[in-house]
């Protein structure tokens, strides 16, 4: 459907004036489910190119993705498959964001009638002087997968994700 007589610069979905710049979808990425790239796109694997051979796609990224050292008459593309980040969408285009996770808490109190929460439990008593005053002490054990199912799975901070290959329009 068509809208007809416009007073307005014609929006897309999210509300930007179209920009002539991006005429052709130059910049555009796309998502495969396998490492297939379209003649007219590259891999997103740092390419360093000359702007005088893609000058299109340098209007559209200039050096945002330029890394530290000379690229003169240079630029770069996005690395997406190589760090193998995840892209969100968000106000600040470009920035990286460090990997976190929530903080993990527990407390515990000691002696008798020890208690434990969150994260930290008890297992079991020992004996001997621990504390200076004979008797028995409960052992206190932190394990943050008590507090989350989410920790002891993976080595890395990860979702529930698949790999797919990105490419970037250049013409």
């Amino acid at each position: 459907m068509e809208i007809k007589n416009l007073n307005t610069n014609q929006l897309n979905q999210n509300g930007y004036s179209k920009n002539m710049q991006t005429k052709g979808k130059i910049g555009a990425i796309y998502t495969f489910p396998t490492k297939y790239t379209p003649d007219d796109c590259l891999s997103c694997e740092g390419y360093s190119l000359a702007i005088v051979d893609y000058k299109d796609l340098y209007k559209v990224i200039g050096t945002k993705f330029n890394q530290t050292g000379d690229l003169t008459g240079t630029f770069r593309i996005p690395d997406y498959n190589i760090t193998k980040r995840f892209l969100q969408p968000g106000s600040s285009v470009g920035d990286l964001i460090s990997a976190g996770l929530p903080n993990i808490s527990g407390s515990w109190a000691a002696g008798s009638g020890s208690s434990a929460s969150g994260a930290a439990y008890i297992s079991g008593t020992r004996g001997g002087e621990a504390g200076g005053g004979g008797g028995t002490d409960n052992n206190v054990v932190f394990n943050a997968s008590r507090s989350s199912s989410i920790y002891g799975n993976s080595t890395t901070v990860q979702p529930p994700s698949q790999i797919v290959h990105l490419c970037i329009k250049y013409k």
